[in-house]
Formats: C-alpha cells, sequence, structure tokens
C-alpha cells in the first residue's frame, strides 16, 4: 500500500495559488471531469517545469506523478518531488518498473498524472504521444482525463530559472475522460493502442488554443 502526505498539498496548495497569480493569473477550466474517487489517469501536454504543481495544486486527493528520471538527481528538488507523488520513469524507452508502480497506484483507486509528448515542449506546441499512456489505460481498464495547461511556457520557460510575470497567467483545462471502451476491444493490440493513443490525442488538441496546436491544425483553425 502506497501512501501520499496529503498534508504537503494542503500547505503549499495555497502558496502556490499564490504565485501563480502574481505571475498572470491562474485559472481552471472542467475540474469536474476529474473523478473525485476511483482510479484515473491524467493525461496533459508539458510545457514548463510548472506544470505539475499547476496540475497538483488544485487535486485533492491522491495523485502520483511521473517524473524524468534525471529530476531526481538534482540536489534538493530530488528530495523534495517525491513528496508531491513524484516516482521516476526512465525516458528513451519503455520503463516496466515504472509502469508496474503506475498499475499498482490505479489499483489503489489512485490517480495517476502522466506527460505523453515524452518530455516538454520545445516549441510549445503539441507534438505526437507516446504510447505508454494507452497502454496503461488499457491495461488497467481506466479511463483518461486529458489535460491542457497554457501559459507556464511564459511564466516559467525552460530557458530561465525562475518564473516571472506574463500577462494571462496560466490555465488548466480539464476535458471529459476517453475511456478503454472507446476503442473497438476486437481490433488487434498495437492498433487498439494506437486508435486510443489518437483519440487522446485529439482530446487534449481539442482543448488547447491554435497557438499550441500543431502548425497544420493551428493554420486550419
Amino acid at each position: 500500500m502506497h501512501t501520499q502526505p496529503l498534508w504537503v498539498t494542503r500547505i503549499t496548495a495555497p502558496v502556490l495559488r499564490g504565485m501563480f497569480g502574481l505571475a498572470g493569473g491562474y485559472r481552471v477550466k472542467g475540474l469536474e471531469h476529474v473523478p473525485a474517487e476511483g482510479a484515473a489517469i491524467l493525461a496533459s501536454n508539458h510545457l514548463s517545469w510548472a506544470d505539475p504543481p499547476a496540475i497538483r495544486t488544485v487535486i485533492r486527493r491522491a495523485c502520483w506523478f511521473m517524473a524524468n528520471d534525471f529530476l531526481f538527481r538534482i540536489p534538493v528538488l530530488g528530495r523534495l518531488i517525491p513528496y508531491y507523488g513524484a516516482f521516476p520513469v526512465r525516458r528513451g524507452r519503455l520503463d516496466r518498473e515504472a509502469l508496474r508502480r503506475a498499475e499498482e497506484h490505479l489499483k489503489e483507486g489512485d490517480l495517476v498524472c502522466v506527460f505523453p509528448e515524452g518530455g516538454t515542449s520545445m516549441t510549445g506546441r503539441l507534438v505526437p504521444f507516446e504510447g505508454g499512456v494507452a497502454l496503461l489505460a488499457l491495461r488497467a481498464d481506466v479511463p483518461v482525463v486529458p489535460v491542457a495547461i497554457t501559459g507556464t511556457d511564459r511564466v516559467l520557460p525552460m530557458t530561465r530559472p525562475f518564473p516571472h510575470y506574463h500577462r494571462g497567467g496560466v490555465t488548466v483545462t480539464f476535458g471529459p475522460p476517453v475511456h478503454p471502451s472507446d476503442v473497438d476491444p476486437a481490433l488487434p493490440h498495437r492498433q487498439r493502442l494506437e486508435e486510443f493513443t489518437a483519440r487522446l490525442h485529439a482530446a487534449v488538441a481539442a482543448l488547447l488554443p491554435p497557438e499550441y496546436l500543431p502548425e497544420e491544425e493551428g493554420a486550419e483553425q
């Protein structure tokens, strides 16, 4: 049984909301789509190191984050992020150990947050998703809540070590869940993974403004 010190989030959430407010504002939309209980995956676009706290600040229950393993080697930060539910995942290949841990959290009825682009988008535009989130959702048979974040790339860009003010601030939008049952179970496994990944990518894209979409899609809107 994994436990999470939720008192850490309760104490720091107001501070984080205040910091986002000072950086230009903090808005949350569609929070009703996040289940109050039961297992689910949150799948978000990824723009900045500010993305996990932007999501975690409004979640009132246990929520675990799959985080790049190099973050755990950074002094101070590496010791702090586990208190917020982060656990390491190795990039560049299928990390079966991280996948098993995520499945355990889901079996315990918790939320697991994944950034299926596999890293931060250097342009701010949505890039193709890796297949790990679909594999996890289908294996655990849990819904995936699409999440769209905007503004963190301006408030805390990857090129700057500290946040700064930017008009418009940060917005976090949660969308209607995508369910494994939405994909035909009779499809071959690989095709089912690809179809679910495509549906999830489209669900996140539908929540984003044109400037955050792939250039072709943004030009069409």
